[in-house]
C-alpha cells in the first residue's frame, strides 16, 4: 500500500515539534571501515608462504600489505599499464616478494591450481563474470578461497541513473547484480562461504573519521551541473561524465542505491 502523508499530518504532527527520530539517528552505529576487509581476510587464517593473487592490484598497496602482515607470496595482476608501472615501483621500494603482471582477471598468465587466495577488490563490476570466475577457479587450488569486494546495484537505483553511472565508469551492468554474481561463481565451481552486505557502512565510517566529505562531492556536482556545457567543451564529455559519476558513487551508497558487498568463495574441487 502506497504511503501518502497529508499536509495537515506533515506540518501539524510530524514537523510540529522536535523530532525524536533525528536524535536517534545522530548516534553512531559504530560502522566498520575499510580496514575491516583486512581483518576479514585475517580471519580466514592465511598461512606463511602461501600465494595470494591480488586481482586489480592498482599500485600493489594491498598486495604489499598482505605479504607483510601474513608472510605470503603475492602476484599483483592489473590490466592498466599505468597501474602496473606504479605497482612495480612500489614493490621495488618495499622490497617484498610480489610479482607484478599486466593482465585482467579474464585471462591471467598464472598456472592452474597454484593460488591459495584471491584478493579481489573493486574489480568484478568491470569484467565479464563468466570468464572472470572461470579464471579465478582455474588458478585456485582445491580448498583455495577468493575474497571479493563488489558494489552491487539495488532496486533503488533508477534505470537512467544506472545507465549514466555504468557507462561513465566502465561498468558491466550484469556484474552489479547479486544473483548474476552468485550464479556465475557457482557455475565456475566456487562455493559460497560468506556474504556480507555493507550498504553505506564504510561511508558512514569515512564521514565520522573525517576522511570523506559527501557535502563536498555534492557541492562539486551542483557546480558541474550548472556549468556542464562549458566544462564539456573544455574537458570533453567522457572526462566530465566520469568525474560526475565518481562524485555520485559514495552518495548513492549512503542513499541505498548501491550496496557494497563482501563475498568469500571456496574452490572445493
Amino acid at each position: 500500500m502506497k504511503l501518502k502523508t497529508s499536509v495537515q499530518q506533515l506540518y501539524g504532527e510530524l514537523w510540529a515539534d522536535e523530532n525524536p527520530l533525528d536524535h536517534e539517528l545522530q548516534e553512531s552505529l559504530q560502522p566498520r571501515g575499510t580496514e575491516w576487509l583486512f581483518a576479514a581476510f585475517a580471519e580466514l587464517d592465511p598461512q606463511r608462504g602461501q600465494l595470494v593473487v591480488d586481482v586489480g592490484a592498482r599500485d600493489a598497496g594491498h598486495a604489499i600489505r598482505l605479504v607483510r602482515e601474513h608472510g605470503l607470496r603475492a602476484i599483483a595482476v592489473d590490466p592498466v599499464r599505468h597501474h602496473v608501472e606504479l605497482a612495480r615501483h612500489a614493490v621495488a621500494e618495499a622490497g617484498v616478494d610480489v610479482d607484478v603482471v599486466e593482465a585482467g582477471i579474464e585471462a591471467m598468465p598464472i598456472a592452474d591450481g597454484v593460488a591459495d587466495w584471491i584478493w579481489c577488490r573493486d574489480v568484478l563490476v568491470h569484467v565479464d563474470l563468466e570468464r572472470g570466475f572461470a579464471e579465478g577457479a582455474r588458478i585456485l587450488r582445491p580448498g583455495g578461497q577468493m575474497l571479493a569486494y563488489v558494489t552491487c546495484a539495488t532496486d533503488l537505483l533508477e534505470t537512467r541513473e544506472a545507465a549514466a553511472l555504468f557507462e561513465a565508469l566502465a561498468i558491466v551492468p550484469e556484474s552489479t547484480q547479486p544473483d548474476a554474481i552468485e550464479r556465475h561463481a557457482a557455475a565456475a565451481g566456487l562455493s559460497l562461504v560468506s556474504h556480507t552486505r555493507l550498504g553505506g557502512e564504510w561511508r558512514e565510517r569515512m564521514i565520522e573519521d573525517g576522511s570523506w566529505d559527501p557535502g563536498g562531492d555534492l557541492l562539486r556536482l551542483s557546480r558541474l551541473h550548472r556549468r556542464e556545457t562549458e566544462l564539456v567543451e573544455r574537458h570533453g564529455r567522457t572526462r566530465v561524465a566520469a568525474y560526475a559519476a565518481a562524485r555520485a558513487w559514495g552518495v548513492y551508497q549512503l542513499l541505498g542505491k548501491l550496496c557494497p558487498t563482501i563475498y568469500v568463495w571456496r574452490r572445493d574441487a
